[in-house]
Order: structure tokens, then sequence, then C-alpha cells
């Protein structure tokens, strides 16, 4: 894994960059931050995406905002079978026109969405729609008509209510550089074995802490606890393989790394408000 902090390069000659990137297996899986704001679709592949402490399927077309130094990632999940993953992404400091252009009274909307993205901003509905036909033309444009078309879509985007927070607000710039290594590590092992049966002193370990350090340290920077993350994570999870997989509720349990159906169907309740069963039957038919 590579540190959290992450450098967009841009292209010498523009003030804004939008990249295409495309990988003949998977996404990286990095999870990072940047000062740039990112509006990033997805063209091809799934998996499960991790925004601030939100965590989430996403699949083709799936169209988020980030704020600057939001910590986020795209992961294809370890059973998917090897597919190109594609996405066209947008890159833009707050600064990139001036130290004060976005506080003059035309842009108050646009200030506005700036301000929101800091939680991540999940892009719906008909808004979608046209903000990834906008997308595609900034990607063929050029020179002045790339700037105003980057625009539009801000203003779309920012007029729209088609959006849907994502992260806590307590999550909000709760993570600084120098946690960057000992953080991805524990991020990484849990990403890699949350279908296990892992434990706080386990990840404590990674940590190079002891158990009650590790539990402090890790609220403190995710705002959940250990095990409500991994609770989130596994239902997240889960909440795939209802969807997508033929899997019966009783698969599904033990394949997103819950010990017992009982402890897996209270905690799926509790945070989706029904029951697996009921929320497979409900996104299936």
């Amino acid at each position: 894994m590579q540190p959290l902090l992450i450098k967009v390069n841009k292209p010498q000659e523009a003030s804004f960059s939008v990249n295409r990137y495309i990988y003949h297996d998977k996404f990286p899986g990095i999870w990072q931050f940047h000062n740039e704001y990112e509006l990033t679709l997805i063209l091809q592949s799934s998996g499960t995406r991790l925004v601030g402490d939100h965590i989430d399927h996403f699949k083709k077309d799936d169209l988020v905002f980030i704020g600057k130094n939001l910590p986020h990632t795209w992961r294809n999940d370890e059973n998917d079978m090897p597919l190109e993953a594609e996405a066209l992404v947008l890159h833009f400091l707050e600064d990139f026109l001036g130290a004060h252009f976005f506080d003059v009274p035309e842009m108050k909307k646009i200030k506005g969405l700036l301000e929101r993205s800091k939680r991540g901003l999940r892009i719906d509905g008909e808004t979608k729609k046209k903000a990834i036909s906008l997308l595609l033309q900034i990607e063929q444009s050029e020179g002045a008509e790339k700037l105003i078309l980057l625009f539009t879509l801000l203003c779309l985007i920012s007029d729209s209510s088609d959006i849907k927070v994502l992260s806590s607000e307590g999550f909000t710039n709760s993570i600084n550089q120098s946690d960057s290594e000992r953080l991805n590590k524990v991020y990484a092992f849990i990403m890699n074995n949350f279908q296990k049966d892992i434990t706080l002193v386990q990840a404590a370990a990674i940590a190079n802490l002891s158990p009650t350090a590790f539990s402090r340290y890790f609220k403190s920077r995710i705002r959940k606890s250990f095990s409500e993350f991994l609770i989130h994570l596994r239902i997240g999870y889960a909440c795939k393989l209802l969807i997508y997989e033929e899997r019966t509720v009783t698969q599904v349990c033990y394949e997103s790394g819950f010990q017992n159906l009982s402890n897996f169907n209270q905690q799926f309740k509790r945070q989706i408000g029904l029951t697996p069963k009921k929320y497979q039957l409900l996104h299936t038919h």
C-alpha cells in the first residue's frame, strides 16, 4: 500500500485535469487523500467504495464528487473475476483560478457545493445523466470551452437535489499526513481480512499499539470504533452479495465475515432497517 497523501499530476498547460484511468485487472484500492477536489465517474467495474467513513457498493456510472483531503477509494472485491477497471477522473484545486475566485457573489452556490463536498457527494438521477455528458465533453475539449464546460458542470451539480451526502460530519478533516503509513497498514489489514474472524488485538499489532491505545487511536481517526467499522464494512459487502450474487442469506452471512446467523440478522436490520431476506427481495424483484 502507498501512503495516503497523493500528489495529483496535471498537464502543465492546463489549470485542471481530466484523466481516464484503465487497469487491466482491478483498481489499485489505495486509500488516498489530496488537496484537489475530485469528480470520479466509473466507466467499467464494480466493488466497494469508501468515502470517509461511508461504505457502499459501486458499479458502472457511479458518479461521486470528493472534497479536498477527504480519504477515499474504489476497491474491487477479492472474489471478483479479473476484469478491466476504468474511471474518468476530474481534479481541480480550490485556487486554480486565483485565491479568492470562489468568494465572489456569483460563485455562492458553487462555493456551497465545495463546502458540502468535504463529506463526499454521490450524484444520482437526471443530474447524473447530464453531468456524465458534460464530463465526457470536458475530456474532449480544449481552451476556454473546457473551462466553460467545467463551470456548467459545477453549476448543474450545485443546483441539484439529486445529491446524497456520504461521510458523516464528524469524519471531516479527522486524518492528517503523519497518520498515513500506520493507518494505511491497518486499513489494508481490515480490507484484506474482513471476511475472516479478525480481532482488535490483531489490528493493534499491525499498528504497533497496545489494544487500549489502538482502540482510542482508531476511533479518533475514523469516528467509529474498530468493531463498528468492521460491522459497517461487512454489512456493505453483504448488501452487494444479496443483490448482485446468487447467494442465500446463510451463505451471505458467513461470506461477509459474520460468525453466526442470528448476529448477522440483528446487525443487518439495525443498520439497514430490514432483514437480509426482505432487503434481498426488495432489490431483486
